[in-house]
């Protein structure tokens, strides 16, 4: 018999036969499923169905090993036989075929030893072919079983055999998917704790530097170094922002908040911005804007950090007494819909080497190749840029001549109907400009400190409480209008705070802004649904502060 079933392998090893029409094209489709599959449920589902379709049995199973048992996961079958169930390997014809590294093939069961013939007389089994998954390592096996006596044909063995081959290499596909997703995972984790480690220290290491900015100016030795000091702090808060945006936007963690603006002045404020830098890097810089507002659904601090990701790109590559030339118009669309707003930003710079060009919106892409790294980043500024404006369901384009002879990017925005500006009343502003009462929760005693010098110098009155309890308690004592809490907090989180205090009628017309290491879109949603008003990062650019209060106080005025 031993003899019989190895010359039946051999000769469907061997045979080297044309499968028929029907089970060539099931075949196929089989093996394209299997090629997209990203579960071993997935697997299961295609195999389990296809191989009985394939040999035409009475039933099949699907078997996995476990240690060292057999997992009969699933089936399809005419009736019952060992879904759900374990054995041991050494105990089962699935085991055999994955200990032996081989095919079994059984005319008979009740003529074959390594049968346990209890296990099979409940079942309708006669006859039966068994195929470990993976020759060299088996993890399973694929089991074909009829009903009456039946001598499996060389083609319905082969096409077993390459069942088995493509089904292990979709397990294989699947587990490294599986590890990849896993490994991502644990990677946006490590990011977002890493961005809110970093962030600690840096927050009062940023408090500091505006203070003394503030009080000694920007001239002098000591002025002019207090302001590199703050702009290695901003490039150090910029790389930690791209690393969350990119996690986030992979995952589509990142919402957007639109509003009805004008551009025009989205991008003169953005400019302005700007100012400091363009004229270190001794830069001329051109504008071409339109007279009229153009106006457009945007996220504005997303439109800021796209213009101003490419305006940095810009500086960053070129050289000094360079041009810089942005423009923006408005290309009507045709049948008077589809109208966009292009944004162009081109500079005289570096430019582009024509291979990187098609990867140049990848993550990690460095335009800059050389040792020095002298106009270094992550490689992630442009990626973020791409999928913002796609997010706003614009597009982006890159183009260069070559080396030295500059880039240009272009990025295109829906644009909508013109609408009337509001304009602030003086009077509301001033009395936005007021001496203010401010509490600051921190338990970060060099941030909470650095952060009250600095309210204080603006002429506030400010208090600090260094966990969620005592700053509740500080919070009814104090009645401030600003709130100034941290989310990470010992006792009682800045959530719970932030909850507990949207509760209390005392506080109804106070502005609650969470000030956090942790920056990403999940912890900003949370913070306003809290009842925080506002989600800031650290480290705070005072400026963005004051003008959150600001704005607030505007609204509520």
């Amino acid at each position: 018999m031993k003899n019989i079933l190895q010359g039946s392998i051999s000769e469907a090893q061997n045979s080297h036969q044309s499968y028929s029409i029907p089970s060539y094209n099931r075949l196929l489709l089989v093996v394209k499923d299997l090629a997209c599959v990203r579960t071993i449920e997935e697997i299961i589902e295609i195999v389990r169905l296809a191989a009985r379709d394939l040999t035409n049995a009475d039933g099949v199973t699907f078997v996995l090993r476990d240690g060292e048992c057999c997992h009969y996961v699933d089936e399809n079958a005419i009736g019952p036989l060992w879904k759900g169930m374990r054995f041991p390997l050494k105990s089962c014809i699935s085991g055999w075929a994955m200990l032996s590294k081989q095919a079994a093939v059984i005319e008979d069961i009740y003529q074959d030893a390594r049968i346990p013939l209890d296990a099979y007389k409940v079942t309708f089994v006669k006859s039966l072919v068994m195929v470990p998954i993976r020759i060299s390592d088996p993890l399973g096996a694929i089991g074909a079983y009829w009903s009456t006596p039946h001598r499996a044909t060389p083609e319905e063995i082969e096409l077993l055999e390459t069942l088995t081959e493509t089904t292990a290499v979709a397990i294989a596909n699947v587990q490294l998917f599986q590890k990849l997703t896993n490994q991502n995972a644990l990677k946006d984790k490590f990011i977002a704790m890493l961005a809110h480690e970093l962030r600690n220290p840096v927050a009062p290491i940023s408090n500091g530097v505006q203070l003394l900015k503030l009080k000694l100016g920007e001239t002098g030795a000591v002025g002019e170094t207090v302001l590199k000091m703050q702009h290695q702090i901003k490039h150090l808060s910029k790389l930690i922002d791209e690393l969350l945006d990119v996690s986030s936007i992979t995952y589509g963690k990142i919402s957007l908040n639109l509003e009805k603006v004008n551009l025009v002045e989205l991008v003169r404020q953005s400019l302005n911005d700007h100012a400091q830098a363009i004229k270190k890097s001794n830069l001329n810089v051109v504008q071409d804007l339109p007279n009229t507002p153009l106006w457009a659904y945007v996220d504005p601090t997303r439109f800021f950090q796209v213009f101003g990701n490419l305006l940095d790109n810009a500086l960053k590559f070129s050289k000094a007494d360079g041009m810089i030339w942005v423009d923006l118009s408005f290309i009507p669309g045709e049948n008077g819909s589809g109208s966009v707003a292009a944004l162009s930003v081109r500079d005289s710079g570096i430019g582009i080497d024509p291979t990187i060009l098609p990867e140049l919106f990848e993550p990690f892409t460095q335009a800059d190749r050389s040792l020095d790294r002298s106009r270094g980043g992550l490689g992630l500024g442009l990626s973020v840029v791409k999928s913002l404006v796609e997010l706003h369901g614009g597009n982006v384009e890159a183009s260069s001549r070559g080396i030295n002879l500059g880039a240009e990017f272009k990025v295109t925005l829906p644009v909508c109907e013109e609408i009337t500006a509001w304009h602030n009343d003086p009077e509301i502003i001033e009395t936005a400009k007021k001496s203010l009462k401010i509490l600051v929760i921190e338990d970060n005693e060099d941030s909470a400190v650095t952060l009250k010098a600095v309210l204080e110098y603006f002429g506030h009155e400010v208090s600090i409480a260094n966990n969620g309890i005592s700053g509740v308690e500080t919070a009814r004592e104090f009645e401030p209008h600003v709130i100034i809490c941290d989310i990470g907090l010992p006792e009682m989180d800045g959530f719970a705070v932030a909850q507990e205090l949207s509760k209390d009628s005392k506080f109804t017309r106070s502005i609650l802004i969470a000030l956090t290491g942790y920056g990403g879109q999940e912890d900003r949603e949370l913070a306003l649904k809290s009842g925080f008003k506002c989600h800031l990062t650290k480290p705070v650019d005072f400026e963005v502060l004051t003008a959150e209060i600001d704005r607030y106080f505007l609204v509520s005025a």
